[in-house]
């Protein structure tokens, strides 16, 4: 590739970067700078809400106001990112050009099967319980998707709700629905 004088850039590099918009006016950068607002607005609205209701447990306002920090720290990081590196967005279109389109229809029987497994856990959740109805729904999906590891697919099955239990029941005093377990 020829070089443009007094440039690092290749030449054909070089003449997109004086085509396109500057760098506050181009989608990802508005998109981003939108969605900032947006998220703020949304931050402001959390912090507004009760942290711990009068019993002890977390208020209302508790994971809004996770959701809205994090989401604003990590829209902010990607804003500045996409602000001090325009030329690897051209680089990327660049390359999804050359692949093509993705092939979306795959798996559709998969896809039906996950969303039928989602939905029976939604419909058993109070019925059988938090523990219960997830270590049955990963176990199914981790069997589907994972036959090859069973070992693994025991322990993330078991672990994955033990942990919930943990972090929820016990840390957060958040109740979860017990369903058929006693100790709930």
């Amino acid at each position: 590739m020829p070089l443009h004088a007094g440039s690092h850039l290749p030449a054909d590099a070089e003449a997109r970067s004086h085509d396109r918009a500057p760098a506050w006016r181009r989608p990802k950068v508005v998109f981003l700078a939108l969605l900032l607002v947006v998220l703020a607005a949304y931050t402001e609205m959390a912090f507004a809400l009760e942290w711990r209701t009068t019993a002890g447990r977390i208020g209302p306002g508790f994971f809004p106001r996770l959701l809205g920090v994090a989401g604003l720290a990590v829209t902010l990081w990607s804003l500045v990112v996409t602000l001090r590196a325009p030329d690897v967005e051209d680089e990327t279109v660049a390359l999804e050009d050359e692949v093509g389109d993705a092939d979306l229809g795959k798996h559709p029987r998969l896809l039906a099967l996950m969303v039928l497994a989602a939905a029976l856990f939604a419909a058993t959740l109070l019925s059988l319980g938090a523990i219960v109805a997830s270590a049955l729904f990963l176990a199914g999906m981790l069997w589907t998707l994972n036959r090859t590891r069973p070992v693994v697919n025991v322990a993330v099955s078991i672990g994955l709700p033990l942990v919930m239990y943990l972090l929820f029941q016990t840390l957060l005093n958040a109740g979860l629905p017990a369903g058929v377990l006693p100790f709930l």
